[in-house]
């Protein structure tokens, strides 16, 4: 059995602003109103494979403290980060920026694409789904815009 939550409608979604260095016109500071759907698959116990509110209240509490940030890659071979009292120093491709740090959120990936936000939500929420035994298959999908996103999933 599938679960399904389109986070357009589920209100999981998210404001930011980012750049991604490698591609010419996203390489300009620009931000998506994001939204993550999410997947579960599994054997229904008495019934129910899972909790909707439980499910979504994972994807929030793992997407809240991007909303209305900067998407920053902490570690990446296309840009820098410099953390200096409480700004960012970010540069690329001969730009650079200065943020607050507290307008800044700093990525666990080299850049801020929807697929590696998709796998960093997919990795900060998948333990506590599959502590739900019956759970076989989990997928996270984050858009930039309707019918634009992509995907990461996990099974076990």
């Amino acid at each position: 059995m599938k679960l399904m939550i389109d986070g357009s409608l589920g209100h999981m979604d998210f404001s930011a602003a980012h750049f991604i260095p490698t591609i010419e016109k996203c390489a300009h500071l620009h931000g998506h109103n994001y939204y993550v759907s999410v997947e579960v698959e599994g054997d229904p116990v008495e019934g129910v494979l899972m909790d909707y509110g439980i499910l979504k209240s994972l994807i929030r509490k793992a997407i809240e403290p991007l909303d209305h940030r900067i998407l920053v890659p902490e570690h990446s071979g296309f840009s820098t980060c410099k953390i200096d009292g409480d700004v960012c120093l970010v540069a690329y491709a001969g730009k650079k920026f200065q943020f607050p740090i507290s307008d800044v959120y700093l990525l666990d990936r080299e850049m801020s694409s929807s697929e590696l936000l998709s796998r960093s939500i997919l990795e900060k929420t998948e333990k506590e789904i599959f502590r739900h035994g019956n759970i076989k298959r989990f997928a996270v999908c984050v858009y930039e815009s309707p019918g634009q996103g992509a995907c990461s999933e996990v099974s076990r």
